[in-house]
């Protein structure tokens, strides 16, 4: 039997890391959780949610981090890759234990539309709404909000710096990993190279999404303060994002 493959998918909130998960748990060979290390819940690969999968109570998980992630590798169910997410501000010390590991192959996701990614947490934790699988998931009379821009400024500074250290971590130590931005991950070419990235057969089906966005793509929709946003952005590298309506 060949050696099974560990991964772990960093990212900062809201940008994307479900539909990553998703994409990537589609695949026969590969078996991709969500967050195990959210303070809220351990939240499994979603075909595995049915209470048939069960490494531990938070309890047991916070109390033995080390232990319930070896339950994790230990456990690929048929898979030959198996992985998870952890985002900006979950478990520092595995964290720093992932990001250290050269056994591990790392995925640093982001995106791209910075304002997109902070419009979106403050309307998931206006709902606290974070993962929708079908239509009547999706939260409904979340409020247009009004968004400050400095407080958006303020969010940026904590993803970049979030980001920043990361790839000096894994560049400095020499770690596998690559990166890859949401805007992306809807072309066959980067699914491919992710799948290749983790040593899987890439040339067969495309990845299915299970995700579904939350979202429209018109920030207009979402902000209550919209022209006072766009004067406040006018001239900086955000104003474009404030018009972007794709994805």
């Amino acid at each position: 039997m060949s050696q099974l493959t560990r991964f772990i998918i960093l990212a900062a909130p809201r940008t994307g890391s479900n539909l990553l998960c998703t994409l990537l748990n589609s695949h026969p060979d590969v078996l991709c959780h969500h967050e195990l290390f959210n303070p809220r819940g351990i939240y499994y690969a979603l075909d595995h949610r049915d209470g048939s999968l069960d490494f531990g109570s938070l309890e047991t998980r916070d109390r033995e981090p080390d232990a319930f992630l070896q339950r994790v590798w230990t456990h690929p169910l048929g898979a030959a890759c198996v992985g998870f997410k952890m985002t900006r501000g979950q478990d520092a010390a595995i964290m720093q234990e992932m990001t250290g590991d050269s056994g591990v192959l790392k995925i640093v996701l982001h995106r791209r539309n910075r304002l997109k990614t902070y419009v979106s947490e403050q309307l998931a934790r206006r709902s606290d709404t974070w993962e929708v699988y079908a239509p009547e998931q999706r939260a409904t009379g979340v409020p247009r909000l009004q968004i400050d821009a400095d407080a958006f400024r303020a969010h940026v500074a904590d993803n970049d710096r979030f980001y920043r250290d990361l790839r000096h971590v894994l560049t400095s130590g020499r770690q596998p990993w690559i990166e890859t931005a949401y805007e992306a991950l809807f072309s066959a070419a980067e699914q491919r190279r992710l799948l290749e990235f983790l040593g899987v057969e890439a040339s067969g089906a495309a990845l299915v999404e299970a995700s579904i966005k939350q979202n429209d793509s018109d920030l207009r929709s979402h902000i209550a303060n919209f022209e006072e946003l766009e004067s406040a952005l006018a001239g900086s590298e955000y104003l474009a994002q404030l018009h972007d309506r794709r994805h």
